[in-house]
Order: structure tokens, then sequence, then C-alpha cells
């Protein structure tokens, strides 16, 4: 399974890695099932789609909802990066 992105933490005394991965609106559902890869290996998995499905299956899944994104981009708009921030005032 491709995703968005991959994190991985700076702190050696608590590592830590998380992959993101993001469908639009239009987009089919996401099956969390997909991802137990990355859980298995020790990652965090954050998805972010118009329905998410089996995520009470997998541990370390978490899924972002659209108001959760909004409050996360409220507050943190002034350290994102200008390729997110300039889709803000477009329409």
């Amino acid at each position: 399974m491709k995703v968005e992105c991959e994190f991985l933490s700076r702190d050696p005394k608590r590592v830590r890695k998380a992959v993101v991965q993001v469908k639009g609106r239009k987009a089919e559902a996401l099956d969390a099932l997909q991802f137990t890869d990355f859980t298995q290996n020790g990652y965090e998995v954050f998805l972010f789609a118009p329905e998410v499905l089996n995520a009470d299956k997998v541990d370390n899944i978490v899924v972002i909802t659209p108001n959760e994104l909004l409050d996360f981009y409220e507050n943190y708009k002034v350290i994102l990066p200008d390729s997110i921030t300039q889709w803000e005032n477009l329409f």
C-alpha cells in the first residue's frame, strides 16, 4: 500500500514512526486492514478518507475526522508550508 508520507522521530530515546494516507471526498473507502504491514512494523497509521473500514480491528490506526483536520489547520497554519496554506483563500 502506498502512503502520502512517512514520519520518523528524531529522538533516539523515543523512536516513533508514522505514515499518513489521505483520500479526497469522492474516493472509495479505505480499508484499515490494508495497513497491517505498517502497524506490525511499529508504525502508527493516520487515515483521512470519506470512509475508513475496519479501523477498530487494527491496532495503531488513527482515523482523522474532517473537524479534527480543520481544527489542526486553524491552530497550526502559521507553521504549515505555503504548499498547503496557499489554497486557503482560493474560493
